[in-house]
């Protein structure tokens, strides 16, 4: 039973118990027997005569011991102490006759007798008594308590603790008392003790060092009232102060600038913005010196030691100073990998990715380590244990990394958690790893992203747990977001201007990955009704179905479009990750109306009075990327050819590819992104390409900072007439902004353009800028600002964007 020994209780033990015992009636006794004498220092209430009087004699017989008196009282047990209470009990001399608990209100008497041990019959003991006093203290329940013994009573007069009935906060001017109430752990009706009291205070004090306040002095009072206290703190916030200069003693080799930046503890930068406010922190100062001795360790200087930082407060600000020693530098020697070897030795050594020469690191060494892990745990060998044995040799260190694979681990059982609508089922096609199956440690992770990418949830956690006989169980954890939305409002985009929708959607109706669709756009320039219904695993084979239906009328650069149809697909997996998409589409142009007289003379009778294109189109393509909404890694390739002329009126081919691929630079946050795109159409057959075929590029999801269909061919006129080339390349750094779920910043650099018959690099229109991206219920929503690059006469020099809509 865990006890609280705090200065309250010790305080009280000395001055409360010690003369309560004293004034209970002294019997007098005579011995000279010395272990005797030791065990009567513990009775309170028995008084040891210099001589004469009742004597008491200790003696042994066989495995009893005796207790005897000069009248021939006798009792007789296994040890001395349970020989002397039993002969005291005999005598009737310090035996507790009766405990009794007074002082409580709202704790029962009963609840503190289930804690202390001193009952009726037992010998009053001091080291008994002060133990219950503890055991009285340690329930929390009470200020002071105080123990007595008169005429056989054993008496416990405890004080409670009072009832808080009001928590206030005084002198505050910086920080609302919402928050500080909110900070201290305390509310109304709580049960005060000295414990809570001073780490309520301790949590004021850190919640205004962390704004700067580091003298802050806070103090407490209480005021009774009916039916308890009401607690007050009182604040004397003092001057702010902040981190003036974090300064290093002894750092020759490595600056002070470096060691700085791995520090939390910062100097405050102008106007204390961007998380750098400057304050200072014990705990974080203490976290900063092992992250100093960490990067010492990661540049080589394995043997480097941060000291004591010594810390001056003074009116106009907080100097750090921290000693360091920095030791020689060590480089790596020879490498080597002994052991369960299941490659070779040199591939074994190459995936470590070390050399002898390097600067010696910690990090990259673990690094290395997990590299060597990988393998192993692809192959099955999940519990694989890797020693690293060094030996020094002046400034280098020889590294021989030791394996012992154990044996092959197979999947035990596989649970599923967090999913009240997704079948399990729809969660079990997507994991790469099924029950019996050997360890693979990359298709842990290949399961972890497909879950993701689906976007049913919003978080997916797969945990493997040892089981037996050489098994891992898998625990899939989900966390399930919104799939499905009845939505109408008004939507804007750079392209389309305002446009009232209607929609309709669910990409999991009912637990089982369909995914349907059913919309309308209306607006000035674009008038639109869509249809949309796909199976992603037809008859649970990893086959998907779809068919499309639209009707749609769209305003373009030059004239209005008004065009129906739809199509019908098929996809199913090839190899790895790569899947075959086959589509067949059916679109009917009804005609064009509005035409701009300066763009008429390029269009057909056919074009402006309607035509059909009756077209096939197969794509290979792989996706690897961790996330649906923001990739931070992974890669998104693909490949088409778009054939049409399937009884429509037009011939002509289409070859388009797109690559994509995603780097994480921070810890899965941060990311960069680059992407190439390219294609081509020609017509065949004698049919000219139709001129809405035909590449313009521009806009939020081409070239940004440009208008939308501004940027290919033009005529002798100025009129965008689109090309049968274009190239366009992306790239994009993304990451999270203050915290908010779904929102992240970018910056970006685009660029390219339409050709006619070639590409000409030599010729690229390009643009750079930034902006904000964030997934709200009513879709991803993107804000962005592009700025055009040397801009031509008559070209944008840059402009917002903004749409909701699918990410680029």
């Amino acid at each position: 039973m865990s006890r609280t020994k705090g200065s309250i209780g010790v305080l009280s033990l000395i001055l409360i118990l010690f003369p309560a015992v004293l004034m209970a009636q002294k019997v007098e006794l005579f011995t000279d027997d010395q272990e005797i004498l030791d065990l009567l220092a513990d009775i309170s209430c028995i008084q040891v005569a210099e001589k004469g009087g009742t004597s008491l004699r200790l003696s042994r017989e066989g495995s009893l011991f005796v207790v005897q008196d000069t009248l021939g009282v006798t009792y007789r047990a296994p040890s001395p102490q349970e020989a002397l209470d039993g002969y005291l009990r005999l005598k009737g001399i310090c035996l507790i006759e009766e405990v009794k608990i007074i002082g409580t209100q709202r704790i029962s008497p009963e609840a503190i007798r289930f804690r202390i041990k001193s009952a009726r019959g037992d010998i009053l003991h001091r080291q008994s008594v002060r133990a219950d006093i503890e055991e009285i203290y340690a329930m929390g329940y009470f200020e002071s308590c105080n123990g007595t013994f008169e005429e056989g009573v054993l008496t416990f007069e405890v004080k409670e603790y009072p009832v808080i009935v009001s928590i206030e906060a005084e002198g505050n001017k910086k920080i609302d008392d919402d928050k500080i109430l909110e900070s201290i752990g305390l509310k109304r009706f709580d049960i005060l003790n000295t414990r809570l009291l001073k780490t309520s205070v301790d949590r004021i004090q850190a919640l205004y060092r962390e704004k700067g306040y580091y003298n802050v002095e806070v103090d407490s009072s209480r005021e009774l009232t009916d039916g308890g206290i009401v607690l007050t703190f009182e604040i004397d916030e003092n001057k702010r102060l902040f981190v003036k200069k974090v300064l290093f003693d002894g750092n020759a080799h490595v600056p002070d600038k470096k060691l700085r930046k791995v520090m939390e503890t910062k100097n405050r930068w102008w106007l204390g913005l961007f998380s750098h406010p400057g304050s200072y922190m014990d705990e974080t100062l203490d976290t900063d010196l092992l992250r100093i001795e960490q990067y010492y360790g990661d540049q080589g200087y394995i043997e480097a030691r941060v000291g004591r930082p010594q810390v001056e407060i003074g009116e106009k600000g907080i100097f750090i100073t921290i000693p360091v020693e920095e030791g020689p530098l060590f480089h790596i020697g020879e490498l080597e990998v002994t052991g369960d070897l299941i490659r070779p030795r040199e591939e074994l050594i190459e995936a470590l990715d070390l050399k002898s020469g390097d600067v010696m690191s910690k990090s990259r060494i673990h690094l290395g380590i997990e590299h060597l892990r990988d393998i192993y745990m692809d192959e099955g060998y999940a519990f694989v244990q890797i020693q690293t044995q060094s030996k020094v040799e002046g400034t280098t260190v020889a590294l021989t990394f030791d394996i012992r694979k154990m044996n092959p681990v197979h999947i035990g059982e596989i649970t599923i958690q967090g999913n009240t609508k997704t079948r399990d089922k729809v969660i079990r096609r997507e994991l790469q790893l099924e029950e019996s199956d050997l360890f693979s440690s990359s298709a842990l992770k290949r399961s972890n992203d497909r879950l993701n990418r689906l976007g049913y949830f919003s978080s997916v956690e797969i945990e493997p747990t040892p089981g037996p006989d050489d098994t891992m169980s898998l625990r899939v954890k989900t966390e399930e977001t919104t799939t499905g939305a009845f939505s109408f409002g008004l939507a804007y985009s750079s392209e389309d201007k305002v446009t009232g929708t209607l929609e309709l959607s669910e990409n999991n109706l009912k637990g089982l990955g369909l995914k349907t669709k059913l919309a309308m756009e209306y607006g000035q320039e674009k008038k639109k009704y869509t249809l949309d219904i796909e199976e992603p695993w037809l008859m649970d084979y990893p086959v998907s179905l779809g068919c499309r239906l639209y009707s749609q009328e769209k305003e373009e650069l030059y004239y209005t479009k008004e065009s129906r149809g739809g199509n019908i697909r098929l996809s199913y997996p090839l190899f790895e990750e790569v899947r075959h998409f086959i589509a067949y589409t059916y679109e009917e142009v009804t005609g064009l109306s509005d035409i701009d007289p300066t763009y008429r003379y390029l269009l057909t009778a056919d074009d402006i009075d309607g035509y059909l294109t009756s077209s096939v189109t197969n794509t290979l393509y792989r996706d690897t990327t961790n996330d649906f909404y923001r990739p931070t890694r992974g890669s998104d390739l693909s490949f088409s050819l778009q054939y049409a002329g399937l009884g429509g009126d037009y011939h002509f081919t289409r070859t388009s590819l797109k690559a994509a691929q995603f780097f994480p630079i921070y810890k899965d946050k941060v990311a960069l992104m680059v992407k190439l795109r390219w294609g081509t159409i020609n017509g065949f057959k004698g049919d000219d390409v139709p001129i809405d075929e035909k590449y313009t590029l521009g806009g939020m999801n081409t070239i940004r900072g440009f208008r939308y269909g501004e940027i290919g061919p033009q005529d002798v006129y100025g009129n965008v007439i689109g090309g049968d080339r274009m190239f366009i390349f992306n790239t994009e750094v993304t990451f999270p902004i203050g915290g908010v779920p779904g929102l992240s910043g970018l910056v970006f650099y685009d660029a390219g353009n339409a050709y006619n018959k070639r590409i000409d690099l030599g010729n690229i229109k390009q643009a750079y800028g930034g902006g904000f991206r964030w997934v709200t219920p009513m879709g991803p929503l993107r804000l962005e600002y592009g700025k055009v690059i040397s801009p031509e006469s008559g070209e944008s020099n840059g402009r917002w964007d903004f749409t909701i809509g699918t990410f680029f």
